[in-house]
């Protein structure tokens, strides 16, 4: 279940009626008059309703900065019916939905939904059982480095190099393991990042996060493989949620951006059939009322080369398109396997 949603307005009524009705459906809710004050509750936020027309910061202001604060959170648009370009505008630059005023908690409801399907899709996890220092040396051909506090496991590889993250019995500090690892990345290297969870008892969940996020982009600037192991019997269940939601967040960018979407992966998954549909029927299968909003997705999966048209104005998924709800098939049943990063947890 969703953690906490923040939902910004600046009309109080609105922010009272949509924190009461959620709270009701069991959702945590946050609230926010302003675009400013948007910004300073995003911490521990999983989901942000925000108005478009607000004083001030206004909406498309805000998801600009959100989205650079964090680009992988999910933004719904709340618009009026004579700011609908702007919505679509929104979602050109990251929003990942809209909803016009007046709403109901039904589509508040599938706005949420559609956001927690998003997250769940994201996970992208090669959960693999073994030994995490057994697959890194299977891995590793030309050379690897291996960042752990077990020191004694690599000492008789070949072509490794060893970056210790204990010192002094405690764990160091990210920002001195990523000064000795930076200089030692070759490319096709295969990094091994153990003992996650320790890193927890000397750093801040949010520099473990940067550090994450830096050991991922550096192994995909150097066409590197990427391994995470943690032991979650070490841990309690805030930081396994901030362990796993640190692989969510890397996976990012693993998916390509026409499946990142909720509808427009339901697009996909309709056409996987190899039927052709008339606007007008994908409409009517995936229940969407907003044409623009169709419209746009529709639009993005042509102009990525995932969708084709026929001479009757039908859509069909392109060869590309068919590999891609393979993808998606592969993900939902969790059989898929390689890519950079494999997150291997320990169960012991």
């Amino acid at each position: 279940m969703i953690g906490k949603i923040l939902f910004v307005d600046d009309d109080e009524s609105i922010l009272d009626a949509a924190k009461t009705a959620l709270e009701v459906y069991g959702y945590s809710v946050e609230v926010a008059s302003s675009g400013e004050e948007c910004l300073k509750k995003l911490e521990g936020v999983d989901v942000v309703f925000l108005d478009i027309k607000m004083p001030g910061m206004d909406g498309i202001e805000t998801l600009k900065e959100i989205k650079k604060r964090k680009p992988s959170l999910p933004v719904v648009m709340i618009t009026a019916y004579a700011t609908v370009d702007t919505a679509i505008e929104a979602m050109k630059i990251g929003a990942s939905d809209y909803i016009r005023k007046p709403f109901d908690m039904e589509e508040l409801e599938k706005s949420i939904l559609a956001a927690i399907e998003d997250v769940k899709f994201r996970k992208i996890e090669d959960v693999r059982s073994g030994d995490c220092f057994e697959e890194f040396q299977r891995m590793v051909k030309k050379h690897g480095i291996c960042i752990t506090r077990n020191v004694e496991a690599v000492k008789d590889m070949e072509k490794i190099d060893v970056v210790e993250m204990e010192e002094h019995l405690r764990p160091r500090k990210v920002d001195d393991i990523k000064n000795e690892v930076k200089p030692l990345l070759k490319s096709g290297s295969v990094i091994l990042l153990t003992d996650l969870e320790y890193l927890l008892k000397g750093n801040t969940i949010e520099e473990i996060k940067d550090f994450v996020n830096w050991l991922n982009r550096l192994a995909l600037t150097r066409n590197a493989k990427l391994i995470l192991s943690a032991n979650l019997k070490k841990v309690g269940k805030d930081e396994k949620k901030m362990l796993q939601e640190l692989i969510t967040n890397i996976h990012l960018d693993v998916v390509s951006d026409s499946i990142s979407n909720y509808l427009r992966r339901k697009i996909i998954e309709l056409l996987s059939t190899g039927e052709k549909y008339p606007f007008t029927k994908i409409a009517q299968e995936l229940g969407i009322e907003e044409n623009p909003k169709l419209s746009f997705h529709l639009k993005k999966l042509k102009d990525d080369g995932v969708l084709e048209q026929d001479d009757e104005k039908r859509y069909y998924l392109s060869k590309m398109g068919r590999e891609i709800a393979e993808l998606i098939n592969d993900i939902k049943k969790a059989r898929l396997k390689g890519g950079k990063i494999m997150w291997m947890p320990v169960e012991e």
